[in-house]
């Protein structure tokens, strides 16, 4: 073997090794981020698709208006429970549910017996719009929605009907690491009762959005929701725009909060200091997982300081791009 051989084989090794310690230690790094933030994705270990929506997680929560069906389809050897409502299976892989003409909370429960494995699926059953009087439900101001949807789009077309909350149902989780508390208005309760709207596209891009910040070695084991859902009055009481994707309940403003816990953004990008480049860097995470996947189209906003609130961003699901906010 020449001298040149040698030392190209050698080189060749070299780089090779090289290559296979640098993949070690991502893995390694890898590994202790996942055992030293043990975070959970909540994940059922399978898929079920509940009214066109794919659910992965161990429990969800979906709306329907009174007497909807809602069409789920489940792998195979699945079983399916319902508290409440007519549940019709049509195939080993389909099912049928009927919502009941009450509004309110019903549970059901998806079980795979041979790998164990559940899913949990809390449908709220909508209070109808129709029933709102003088921009009131039960004496709880809703304000009024815009008559045309904006730019003719679906996505801002009136809801039909929103979901009654009372403290009974008010902590019920919503995905995995979220619960309907943390998308209420900020409007006082009337009467012990106040109402609200989520969209469960919203939940699967928030789950996604934590997952990822684990993922960058970020402890959170929810998102602080500064804003979730708002009533048109609220919504107009704060000068906010008509057509806000809030008052549709798809769309959130949130942070980082968890080290410590203490009503603001947490330092994330690890600078030393907790201004707007946290929300830059929050707000570049998402619009790295909307180039990923075309579902997560939407809005994102970034934030800074003012003497009312830290540095957040703003997402959505308008089902079309939209940015703003960023430097």
């Amino acid at each position: 073997m020449s001298a040149m051989t040698k030392s190209g084989r050698l080189s060749r090794i070299g780089s090779f090794t090289g290559r296979y310690w640098k993949v070690c230690a991502a893995l390694l790094l890898l590994a202790r981020h996942s055992l030293a933030y043990g975070f959970d994705s909540g994940e059922a270990g399978f898929t079920a698709v509940v009214g066109g929506l794919q659910v992965p997680y161990k429990v969800m929560a979906v709306t329907a208006m009174p007497g909807e069906e809602l069409v789920i389809k489940v792998p195979k050897a699945t079983a399916a429970t319902a508290a409440m409502g007519a549940l019709v299976k049509d195939s080993e892989t389909r099912y049928r549910w009927t919502a009941p003409q009450r509004s309110g909370l019903v549970t059901l429960e998806l079980t795979r017996a041979i790998e164990q494995q559940r899913m949990t699926l809390n449908i709220f059953v909508l209070r109808p719009t129709a029933d709102i009087r003088d921009d009131k439900l039960d004496g709880y101001r809703i304000g009024q929605y815009p008559q045309q949807a904006y730019r003719g789009l679906a996505a801002y077309e009136a809801p039909s009907g929103l979901v009654e909350v009372t403290s009974a149902v008010m902590d019920t989780p919503l995905s995995p690491h979220f619960t309907l508390r943390q998308f209420l208005c900020k409007q006082a309760a009337v009467n012990g009762k106040e109402f609200m709207l989520f969209r469960p596209e919203l939940l699967l891009k928030l789950e996604t959005i934590l997952r990822k910040i684990n993922e960058r070695g970020v402890t959170a084991d929810t998102l602080f929701i500064m804003s979730g859902y708002r009533t048109p009055h609220y919504n107009a009481s704060i000068g906010n725009s008509k057509n806000s994707r809030h008052i549709y309940g798809g769309a959130a403003d949130w942070y980082v909060d968890m080290s410590p816990k203490d009503g603001r953004m947490d330092d994330v990008n690890r600078d030393g200091k907790i201004d707007r480049k946290d929300a830059g860097y929050l707000y570049s995470l998402v619009e790295g997982l909307s180039k990923e996947s075309e579902w997560f189209k939407g809005g994102i906003g970034e934030y800074g300081s003012t003497a009312s609130h830290g540095p957040f961003v703003h997402v959505d699901v308008r089902g079309q791009r939209a940015r703003w906010g960023r430097r």
